[in-house]
């Protein structure tokens, strides 16, 4: 393998570190809600309704995504852009359409994530094609 070959690409790491910086920071603020308001919110859920338990378990596959991806981009980043519109849905099924765009909002930095991850791990396999031919 020569020196060139070797060398990361320079967006590719840009790529893969922003979606790590920003993958990191939702889990501080999940983390953050979880000791403030967890006392209280937990006691209060349901399986009855979409925005209980299904909501809380939708939002740890995401953020279990976002730290998978640290170790496989690939899986990572699918198991929260999975998450994250499970998470959508979720909302948007138990208060209405018109929450769509608030729902969005709240799983933006996850979402942006995943396709940075995403985004990464495509750049990556390319170069890897392209080392080959």
């Amino acid at each position: 393998m020569t020196k060139e070959q070797g060398k990361p690409n320079g967006w590719t790491t840009v790529l893969r570190w922003s979606a790590r910086l920003l993958g990191l920071v939702t889990i501080g603020l999940f983390v953050a809600f979880l000791i403030v308001s967890g006392a209280f919110v937990f006691p209060a859920l349901t399986w009855t309704s979409p925005q209980g338990w299904p909501l809380l378990i939708a939002l740890a596959v995401a953020i279990a995504g976002v730290v998978v991806m640290w170790r496989s981009e690939l899986v990572g980043s699918l198991m929260t852009l999975a998450g994250a519109v499970a998470v959508m849905g979720l909302v948007c099924l138990g208060s209405g359409t018109d929450m769509l765009f608030c729902a969005f909002l709240f799983t933006l930095p996850l979402l942006l994530a995943a396709v940075l991850s995403l985004g990464c791990c495509v750049r990556t396999r390319m170069a890897g094609t392209s080392q080959e031919a």
